[in-house]
């Protein structure tokens, strides 16, 4: 796992693109592209060598049923301080940790588990969130506005529903790099083509970016949770939950 990963966000819907190395622009024009990069963030403990030496005999179950509640809350502070990296370079608001926002990343979690759905499927499970927002108190009405999901690798070094934290640290610091990056999916071969960083919408959302579509908030309450897929132990789907105050109609609820 690297350290430092670099990123471009883009201020235009046609821009250069650099990653790795590889400059990548598309068909019509070549705009400005405002690099950054995410670091783990060693002030907390996050340096590589102490992530692997701390939890490397740590096995933790991906069944919500079976993390602890302590882990959750780690885990889910370990990734938005990837998040806010790249946010505070945007010269935007921190998100925050909030109790309900895991309660309702587990609830989100529980429903794709119950319905056998991942992020294997062609969508998020829309239905299943809606769900998971009225039991937290919010919004369930305006549509998914609140996950941004992702999937752990699947390797011979990381398989199964049960891995150990060090594991679970290293896959998450790949989603959020992932989720920048424009969601790049392929090979090595497949790094220099244009075409295969095509999904924007979550590092719009992570990174509050898509002002134009009336979709941000000054920041977000945030949760992290996991489900497995029954009948394919390999496949693990992340919950990452983000909720803006404005969608919160019940606070009672959503605090409970």
């Amino acid at each position: 796992m690297k350290k430092t990963i670099k990123f471009a966000t883009l201020f235009s819907a046609a821009a250069a693109l650099t990653l790795g190395g590889v400059a990548l622009t598309s068909n019509t024009t070549t705009n400005t592209a405002y690099a950054a990069s995410i670091v783990l963030p060693k002030g907390k403990g996050y340096t590589k060598a102490r992530v692997l030496k701390a939890n490397s005999g740590r096995m933790s179950h991906s069944d919500k049923s079976k993390l602890s509640q302590s882990d959750k809350v780690m885990l889910s502070h370990f990734a938005m301080d990837l998040i806010n990296q790249a946010r505070h370079q945007m010269s935007k608001k921190s998100w925050t940790y909030k109790k309900g926002a895991l309660k309702f990343a587990d609830r989100t979690a529980k429903q794709y588990y119950s319905h056998n759905r991942s992020v294997w499927d062609s969508d998020h499970y829309i239905a299943g969130i809606k769900r998971a927002a009225k039991q937290s108190g919010l919004n369930s009405t305006v549509g998914q506005v609140y996950e941004d999901e992702a999937g752990l690798p699947v390797s011979s070094d990381f398989h199964g529903q049960t891995r150990t934290i060090a594991a679970l640290k290293n896959q998450i610091y790949f989603n959020v790099k992932q989720m920048l990056f424009g969601g790049f999916a392929g090979s090595k071969a497949d790094m220099s083509r244009p075409s295969s960083y095509v999904e924007w919408q979550h590092a719009g959302d992570l990174l509050g970016l898509r002002s134009a579509e009336g979709y941000d908030a000054k920041t977000k309450y945030f949760g992290m949770s996991f489900s497995g897929l029954r009948g394919d132990s390999s496949k693990i789907s992340v919950h990452m939950m983000g909720v803006a105050k404005r969608y919160i109609q019940n606070y009672k609820k959503f605090n409970k």
